[in-house]
């Protein structure tokens, strides 16, 4: 199913259900503004694959037209997005005034309702243009609908989890090829990349890699001359798109030695919240029992909690976060096939704890986690 018919077949699809949304709330077009940097291109992704790497792009879409408009800032980006695009190629345009041709093209579209929809436009538009918007789509009615149409991607298709669940055996290998680089003396920032050569070579694009040396939950690039020891305790991160641009997260801790106890217990309390707070991943429940449930269970081992670090977990696809997260949005209910990031985001005192991730399904009898990355994957012992 991973081809690219496969892909267009599953992206007309999902037009045909933005287009019910658009028509309920009496929209004659949308405008999704995309940015080329990871969080900012699923939304515009979405519905033509445009793939941006810089800069601001656009695509338009018609209430009755079955081909949405992709719009790129250079000529460049325009002839790499017509070589991927899902679209007709002769829709993929580079206008010197970029904003102008956008709103021409919305325009021509919402001849009756006067109504446009606006998807980012809170969360990616800048000031400048948005009034640049605003002048040329003077005495048209943009209309926030950002949450609609994020509430129509968080529920993924066969096609998105089929690219996702790849994306999760991907990642997994990718631990071991850490290992296999791994070696007391070595650069982190050599091990590391070649974990991120590896996912590359599958044909990703976009993500990066991190570690905490030091307890606690906070993963980012060492310096790039910091060569590994035999006490090293690594918490591994790595966070990367799929080749078919579907963003997960993925964590390990790396050890030359055996685990002091103090570190086991903490890796075990860790395991036993995700097992607990996975299984209330179902249709119904709300992000805040996530939350809830990953406290409980790290304080009833008698662990210190003392706050969050992160959230617990957030909706994943297209963009690294697609929607809501439970600390965002602590009373959102979860929904059947919607994909959640997953990380307890429980830290302890003196900022103590471990970073946990992976990416499960919400089913009716709880988070099925899409990769081979179980329990016994989140230590592994390295060779010195």
């Amino acid at each position: 199913m991973l081809t690219n018919e496969g892909l267009k077949r599953d992206v007309a699809r999902r037009i045909e259900r933005l287009q019910e949304m658009m028509r309920s709330k009496d929209l004659d077009a949308l405008i999704i503004i995309g940015g080329g940097a990871p969080g900012s291109l699923g939304a515009m992704r979405y519905i033509t694959n445009a793939h941006l790497w810089g800069g601001a792009g656009y695509a338009v879409l018609g209430v009755d037209d079955p081909l949405p408009w992709a719009l790129a800032w250079s000529s460049y980006q325009g002839v790499w997005t017509r070589r991927e695009a899902t679209t007709d190629p002769d829709r993929v345009l580079s206008p010197d005034d970029i904003i102008g041709e956008t709103a021409r093209l919305a325009k021509g579209y919402a001849g009756g309702s006067k109504r446009i929809g606006m998807v980012n436009m809170n969360k990616l538009m800048s000031l400048g243009d948005h009034k640049k918007f605003s002048a040329a789509l003077d005495g048209y009615e943009m209309v926030e609908v950002t949450d609609a149409f994020n509430a129509i991607r968080q529920i993924k298709t066969p096609f998105e989890l089929e690219a996702i669940q790849q994306n999760g055996y991907i990642l997994d290998a990718s631990l071991d090829v850490f290992r296999e680089h791994a070696y007391v003396g070595a650069k982190y920032w050599e091990v590391c990349a070649a974990a991120e050569a590896y996912v590359k070579a599958q044909g990703a694009f976009w993500g990066r890699t991190k570690v905490a040396l030091d307890l606690t939950p906070y993963t980012v690039p060492t310096p790039k001359d910091l060569r590994m020891k035999e006490d090293d305790i690594i918490n591994f991160e790595i966070v990367y798109e799929s080749p078919w641009g579907y963003w997960l997260e993925m964590t390990t801790v790396f050890s030359f030695i055996e685990l002091p106890d103090s570190v086991q217990s903490l890796l075990d309390g860790y395991l036993a919240a995700v097992e607990n707070s996975s299984a209330l991943a179902k249709p119904g429940n709300t992000m805040r029992q996530i939350g809830d449930a990953n406290d409980a269970t790290l304080r009833g081992l008698g662990f210190p909690v003392a706050g969050k670090h992160t959230p617990d977990c957030h909706s994943t696809g297209l963009d690294g976060s697609d929607g809501p997260s439970n600390l965002a949005a602590p009373d959102f209910e979860l929904k059947a096939n919607m994909v959640l990031s997953y990380h307890p985001g429980t830290v302890l005192e003196n900022e103590r704890g471990l970073l946990i991730s992976d990416n499960f399904l919400v089913t009716e009898t709880g988070g099925v986690r899409l990769s081979p990355h179980n329990a016994h994957r989140y230590s592994l012992r390295l060779e010195k």
